[in-house]
């Protein structure tokens, strides 16, 4: 249960933090929320608010079909280059973040945590509604496997696993801004 709880307490606290700071803000801040899909964010849902060509922002994504996927990450944005006719930011970006990821089938739980640093795109549709694209790549910090039963496996396969502490990151999102 303790461990159930934990990702729990990091979400109301980055929650707090996004309500907190951006009371502070002056009246030029923008919030904007978004769904997409990303590695490793998953199928997922945002907010983000929006500090003059910065952007804070927190994402949570699950898949639940054969087994359950879980993710919650936070990002910071820094748009630098270009621009649009429908906003004030600059359509070009730099993006870095933290990301707890958790899976879990019939067999194991894994609990994952990675650096995120990607570059990207944002193409305005109007002046509220948005498409970003962005890719990079993603680095394990921390790894923690959990054994519930041993699973019965016959062949080479079973003895061979992939451990890579870089991979890929890319997602697709569509924003609305408030």
């Amino acid at each position: 249960m303790k461990n159930k709880v934990r990702p729990l307490i990091y979400i109301l606290l980055i929650i707090s933090f996004l309500i907190i700071y951006g009371n502070k803000i002056n009246g030029q801040e923008k919030v904007n929320i978004s769904a997409g899909f990303g590695v490793p964010e998953l199928i997922h849902v945002g907010v983000h608010r929006q500090l003059d060509q910065f952007q804070i922002g927190l994402n949570i994504g699950v898949i639940a079909e054969e087994y359950f996927i879980f993710s919650i990450s936070g990002d910071i944005y820094y748009h630098f280059g270009g621009t649009s006719e429908l906003s004030n930011r600059r359509p070009w970006y730099g993006r870095g973040g933290l990301t707890y990821f958790r899976e879990e089938n019939e067999y194991e739980i894994d609990k994952y945590r990675y650096l995120t640093l990607r570059i990207g795109r944002d193409f305005n549709i109007s002046e509220k509604i948005g498409i970003e694209i962005d890719a990079g790549a993603m680095f394990e910090l921390y790894h923690e496997e959990i054994v519930k039963k041993t699973q019965q496996c016959t062949g080479w396969f079973c003895d061979w696993e992939l451990e890579m502490p870089v991979l890929p990151s890319l997602s697709l999102v569509l924003f609305y801004r408030l």
